[in-house]
C-alpha cells in the first residue's frame, strides 16, 4: 500500500511538471512566431515599439506612375539649358499662347524658324554666323558700286550706333506684345488708338504720321521701320530700326549719324537723320533671304518692308497685332494720310507682290499667330 501511495504521488508530480513545462513554452514561443510579421524598431523612450512591414492600404491611392525611358545623354550634357526649343512647354507667360510656340500649327512651324537672328551683331564678336549663299543673294538686290566688304562696312557703322542690347530669345518670364502698324487708308475711321497705345511695342515704317490722326492710329511708337529712300527723323528714345537693301545703305546710317557725307543712293537721299544712336538696330541680310525663302517663297524679287516688319514681329513679340495692311474698304490702296487713293503701284510693284503677301498675312491670323485688325467695316 504504501509503494502504491508513493507511486501515485509521483506520478501526480510529473504530471503537474509537464503541464507547467508546456505553459512556459507556449508563453515562451508564442510572441516569437507573431514576431515573423513585425520588425523591430528602436523606440526613442525605454519602450519596445513594433511596426507592421507593410503600411496600410490608402484609400485614395497615386495613379501608377510610368518609370521614365532611360537618359542616353551625358551628365554633362544635361546640366546645359536648352535655348529656343520647341519642345519646351510654355516660351512666355502669355496667359494665351506664344507665338513661339510651335506645336499648335503645321504650317506656321514649317515657315518659322527659331533660330533666325533678326539684327546685326558687333562684327568684332563674330557671332553673325551669316550663310554665304544669303549674303550673296542680298548683295544682288540693288547693287551699289563699291568695293568694300560687308565687314568692312560693319567695323566703320559700330564706331557710330552701339551694338544691340535687344534679346530676341523667347522671354519665359514675360508677354511682350506688338502692334505692327502699316499705313493703309483702312486705318481711317478704325478709332484703333488707344488699342495700337496699348501694346508694348509699336512698330511703324517708313514716313507714317501719328499727329492729326491720333484716334485712328495712336501716337506711340518704339520702332520706326525705315530704309534711305523713306527715311525721316526719329523721335529720342525710339529705335530706328534699319532694313538695308543694299550695302551702300549701311554706309547711308552711318553717314546720316555721324558726317552727313552720303546724299545719293539710287537717288537723292536725307542726308542727316535725328536718332538715338544708342537705340539704333539694322535687320541682318540673312533674314531677309529667310522671310524670301520661308514666308513670300519666292514671290517678288524681295519681301516688303510690311512683310519684313511683321516676321520681324513675330521674332520678337510674344503676341503680334497688325494694323493697316490691304485696301480701304473700296479697296484703294493708299497711304492714310495723304490722297492717293489711284495709285496702283501699291498694289502690284513688280518688285513685291502684295497680293501673296495679303495671303500669307490672312494665314497668319488664321492660325492665331497674329490679330489682324483691318480696320472700320471689313
Amino acid at each position: 500500500m504504501l509503494f502504491r501511495r508513493k507511486l501515485w504521488v509521483a506520478l501526480m508530480i510529473t504530471a503537474i511538471l509537464f503541464l507547467a513545462s508546456q505553459s512556459i513554452r507556449r508563453r515562451l514561443f508564442l510572441p516569437l512566431s507573431l514576431a515573423m510579421h513585425f520588425r523591430w524598431v528602436t523606440p526613442t523612450s525605454r519602450e519596445t515599439v513594433v511596426e507592421p512591414t507593410a503600411p496600410p492600404a490608402d484609400p485614395t491611392p497615386d495613379p501608377p506612375r510610368t518609370p521614365p525611358p532611360p537618359s542616353t545623354t551625358q551628365p554633362e550634357a544635361e546640366e546645359k539649358p536648352v535655348e529656343n526649343s520647341q519642345y519646351d512647354l510654355r516660351s512666355c507667360s502669355c496667359t494665351e499662347s506664344c507665338i513661339s510656340d510651335l506645336g499648335g500649327s503645321d504650317w506656321f512651324s514649317r515657315r518659322y524658324d527659331p533660330k533666325q537672328q533678326p539684327v546685326l551683331q558687333d562684327p568684332n564678336n563674330n557671332n553673325n554666323n551669316f550663310d554665304p549663299e544669303a549674303l550673296r543673294w542680298w548683295l544682288s538686290l540693288q547693287r551699289s558700286g563699291n568695293d568694300h566688304t560687308l565687314k568692312e562696312v560693319m567695323l566703320d557703322m559700330f564706331k557710330v550706333i552701339s551694338p544691340p542690347t535687344v534679346d530676341f530669345r523667347p522671354p519665359s518670364s514675360r508677354c511682350r506684345s506688338c502692334a505692327v502698324v502699316g499705313n493703309s487708308g483702312n486705318l481711317l475711321g478704325s478709332e484703333n488708338g488707344n488699342l495700337i497705345n496699348s501694346h508694348d511695342y509699336v512698330i511703324r515704317m517708313n514716313k507714317a504720321v501719328t499727329r492729326g490722326f491720333e484716334k485712328d492710329v495712336g501716337n506711340r511708337t518704339t520702332h520706326h521701320f525705315l530704309y534711305p529712300e523713306s527715311a525721316v527723323d526719329v523721335d529720342r528714345g525710339v529705335s530706328l530700326v534699319l532694313l538695308p537693301f543694299k550695302l551702300r545703305d549701311l554706309e547711308w546710317l552711318t553717314s546720316a549719324l555721324s558726317t552727313g557725307q552720303v546724299k545719293m543712293t539710287y537717288m537723292r537721299v536725307k542726308d542727316r537723320v535725328q536718332a538715338d544712336k544708342d537705340k539704333v538696330l539694322v535687320v541682318n541680310p540673312v533674314f531677309f533671304k529667310y522671310v524670301q525663302d520661308r514666308w513670300t517663297e519666292g514671290h517678288g524679287r524681295y519681301p516688303s518692308t510690311g512683310m519684313l516688319a511683321i516676321i520681324f514681329a513675330l521674332h520678337t513679340c510674344d503676341q503680334v497685332s497688325v494694323f493697316g495692311y490691304g485696301g480701304d474698304q473700296q479697296g484703294n490702296w493708299h497711304h492714310y494720310w495723304e490722297e492717293n487713293r489711284y495709285a496702283g503701284a501699291f498694289r502690284k510693284t513688280g518688285v513685291h507682290s502684295a497680293e501673296f503677301e495679303t495671303q500669307i498675312i490672312h494665314q497668319l491670323a488664321k492660325e492665331g499667330k497674329i490679330s489682324l485688325h483691318l480696320g472700320r467695316n471689313h
